[in-house]
């Protein structure tokens, strides 16, 4: 369920300030409904005529259509193909990142764990003095943005269908899709990922043909992260480590978060005890983004951690954010300690903590009893949106 929100996510976001795509053909369009319908099967007829047909401008959309269509019958055999053929053919549309995606997802369906570690880390990008071609840097959007749903469980494209993947700079893109930019990650932070030895005790090496790519490639953060996000449950004592190495790591940020919301999703006591070591002492936007995905899940570790940063921590943004993800979490009683505890600075994020938390007394209590017009003012205003029976009792009792 987790690992097919990546190709999605890879589909709807986009690069900035690129031409708009030619318009889908009949046939195109067609074939994106039969996809929005799951109609795999008419799908596939009206993409493989597209392919075939060399006036269309969007024959490489077409392709990783095609891919996503064969995946979903399960011929994964003809998916893995048809991916290479949009390497091949196209190695510079926008359409071939998220194609590696889906290659990613295929290889963590038939368990190909050799395959997802060679994925994870691609062989290295040449040495500085070396001399290298002009190639575009792949970028795009997190999977789990923090603010996003919960993983689909499937790939299916839905709304996704109008909107075309992120691209290189090289290719253009959409005008209606949201911008968004991605530092790729340092190749001199990555640690060497080699396959386990003895991964299949008594089973000589699958041949990893076909599912790899025809040229390697430098993948960039989300098809690193998607790799070792399905590693994690199956070889937790080798990716923990090399998440915690990478979201600890102050030269990329924008990697080290991605790593915690990895971290995030495993239930492992070592994992969960390494975004609260992000949230303590990663760089700034790290801490940010490890104390909202605590607020994800009602651990005491995490209520514990939270707690903590909430009463110590100097950096208002980062207190006032724990504080607030406390009461996503349902901690009312931490909360109603610290609203007696913390400076009158921080008692707004509390009161917006209890309100994430449901906590109509307390809200009741502070509207009442606050000697702070302004604090008074804010819990009667959450009182109104939170619209308990308690709450509007109250509220028309004490226009």
């Amino acid at each position: 369920m987790k690992k097919a929100v990546w190709v999605l996510t890879l589909v709807l976001s986009a690069g900035t300030a690129f031409a708009v795509p030619a318009p889908d053909s009949r046939r195109l369009a067609l074939a994106k409904d039969y996809i929005a319908d799951e109609q795999w099967a008419r799908a596939i007829e009206e993409l493989r005529a597209v392919v075939a047909d060399p006036k269309d401008a969007n024959r490489d959309e077409a392709l990783f259509w095609l891919a996503h269509s064969e995946y979903q019958v399960g011929d994964h055999a003809e998916a893995i193909q048809t991916i290479a053929r949009l390497e091949r053919t196209f190695a510079r549309s926008r359409w071939v990142r998220p194609a590696r995606s889906l290659r990613v997802e295929i290889a963590q369906r038939l368990r190909r764990d050799d395959v997802l570690w060679v994925l994870a880390a691609p062989p290295a990008t040449p040495a500085a003095h070396a001399p290298m071609p002009a190639q575009p840097t792949p970028r795009g959007a997190m999977p789990f943005p923090p603010s996003a749903a919960p993983p689909a469980p499937t790939a299916t494209p839905g709304a996704a269908r109008l909107a075309p993947p992120p691209q290189p700079a090289a290719a253009p893109v959409p005008s209606r899709a949201p911008a968004a930019v991605l530092t790729p990650p340092r190749a001199a932070v990555r640690p060497t990922l080699l396959p386990p030895a003895g991964m299949r005790p008594g089973v000589a090496p699958a041949p990893m043909e076909g599912l790899l790519p025809a040229e390697p490639y430098d993948a960039d953060t989300d098809l690193r992260m998607q790799a070792l996000f399905s590693l994690i449950d199956t070889h937790s004592d080798r990716v923990i480590p090399l998440l915690r190495e990478i979201a600890l790591d102050n030269r990329n940020p924008a990697e080290a978060r991605r790593a915690v919301f990895v971290l995030a999703q495993s239930p492992r006591p070592a994992a969960r005890n390494t975004v609260v070591e992000a949230a303590r002492r990663g760089p700034h936007a790290v801490r940010i983004a490890a104390i909202r995905e605590m607020g994800r899940f009602q651990e005491p570790v995490f209520t514990t951690a939270l707690v903590g940063i909430a009463r110590s921590e100097s950096d208002a943004a980062v207190r006032d954010t724990a504080i607030v993800t406390l009461g996503r979490t349902g901690a009312r009683v931490q909360l109603r300690g610290l609203y007696q505890q913390l400076p009158p600075s921080s008692r707004i994020a509390v009161i917006t903590g209890l309100f994430n938390a449901k906590d109509d007394d307390e809200l009741i209590r502070i509207a009442t009893k606050e000697s702070d017009q302004r604090l008074r003012t804010r819990a009667r205003q959450n009182l109104r949106l939170l619209a308990t029976p308690k709450a509007v009792r109250f509220l028309t009792e004490n226009p």
